[in-house]
């Protein structure tokens, strides 16, 4: 069985540091707090379908890719070392993307 709360939390975060959004960026534009994009984050929350299509929306995605498996990748749960590991990784391609993209811009 899939943890669909997990996954969602997952994604989430993961379209929000691919669009640059803070928490508190994705809270503004989808109308809520930056409380409650952190529960969802955390998987604390479960949003309402409303709250799924108006972060969709800030995120500029279609709501079902809210819960797409294609964009998460899952690791043993508790593994800490694999997780951060995993953050590195995500954060590094972060940095290069921002990189590239103030070169592009300088041209």
């Amino acid at each position: 069985m899939t943890d669909l709360r997990g996954l969602l939390a997952k994604n989430i975060k993961k379209y929000r540091k691919i669009k640059g959004f803070s928490q508190e960026e994705l809270a503004d534009r989808a109308k809520t707090s930056l409380t409650h994009i952190g529960m969802i984050e955390i998987g604390r929350k479960f949003p309402s379908v409303k709250m799924l299509e108006q972060i969709a929306e800030a995120l500029g995605i279609d709501t079902p890719e809210l819960f797409s498996f294609d964009t998460v990748i899952f690791l043993p749960s508790g593994n800490k070392s694999m997780e951060r590991l995993y953050q590195e990784i995500l954060d590094e391609f972060e940095n290069f993307k921002t990189r590239v993209t103030g070169k592009i811009k300088t041209l």
